[in-house]
């Protein structure tokens, strides 16, 4: 991975940290793109310690502004050529509506749309490394659960059910890893994965208080967020998915058939077009 540059979203927690430390144990140079960019940065020095790698930076993001997403892309574009592998990770969970700064449904707008928006806008940047550059999106099995409800995704419905919202966003995940394939699978591969039940604070952090008292009682039991990275890590680079794109991986790196509307290319289509009208005013 040495000369290779992968960026990293949510790293400096959970998964994404896991990921991020053992990318640049391979010698990567890895940009942590996190919300918090003081927490991010003490993660970035836990990293070079640990690894001996001190290409490990860090990027401002939030993933619940688009505003932020542009002025974040803006600023990698004008210090990095090229990102070999974008791994789309961070996420959100709550099981109260809530709305990002664009008036989305927050799991939606963090999980999904910040993400597609953050995508589209390095597209010049993962363009010009035709043929290698990896985009990988952190999906989940709760995906087959979900589906798309586009008169809701600005929390129109009074009633409102976290688990549900969090089954749709993991579902666009998967539909965009599709249509991102067919559109621009000349110039990348791109994947989505399961990376199995993981002990992270997902549902610690903006959870209701019982939610998050039965996560902590069931963690202690869920695999380690190393363990949770590895396929996130297999598909940044191993050379047995070089050519793959357009698929679904489990955590045990196997490819997997996602459920039936996930694959669903008219309503692949129609996320896609609703996602581009969304962040339009937000492309650079």
């Amino acid at each position: 991975m040495k000369d290779k540059t992968v960026l990293i979203t949510g790293a400096n927690d959970g998964i994404g940290r896991a990921t991020a430390e053992r990318l640049a144990g391979r010698g990567a140079h890895v940009v942590l793109a996190c919300r918090d960019d003081a927490k991010a940065q003490h993660v970035a020095k836990a990293i070079m310690e640990s690894t001996g790698n001190h290409n490990v930076d860090t990027l401002p993001i939030d993933l619940a502004s688009m505003a932020s997403i542009k002025a974040a892309t803006e600023e990698f574009l004008a210090e990095h050529p090229k990102v070999d592998v974008l791994i789309n990770n961070a996420g959100v969970y709550t099981d109260r509506l809530e709305l990002s700064e664009d008036g989305y449904e927050l799991q939606f707008a963090v999980n999904y749309l910040g993400h597609f928006l953050l995508t589209l806008n390095l597209l010049p940047a993962i363009q010009c490394c035709r043929h290698c550059t990896r985009v990988i999106n952190v999906s989940s099995a709760l995906h087959k659960k979900g589906v798309l409800d586009f008169t809701n995704l600005k929390g129109e419905k009074k009633s409102y059910n976290g688990s549900e919202a969090y089954a749709q966003s993991k579902l666009a995940n998967v539909l965009f890893t599709m249509e991102l394939d067919r559109r621009f699978g000349r110039d990348l591969t791109t994947n989505c994965l399961h990376p199995g039940v993981v002990g992270t604070r997902l549902a610690n952090k903006k959870a209701g208080a019982f939610t998050s008292a039965v996560w902590s009682m069931y963690k202690p039991f869920a695999i380690k967020p190393e363990q949770g990275a590895s396929t996130s890590v297999y598909l940044a680079t191993s050379p047995e998915v070089k050519d793959v794109s357009g698929r679904y991986f489990d955590e045990n790196q196997c490819l997997q058939k996602p459920s039936a509307i996930a694959r669903n290319e008219q309503l692949a289509r129609r996320l896609w077009e609703y996602s581009e009208a969304a962040v339009a005013d937000f492309r650079i």
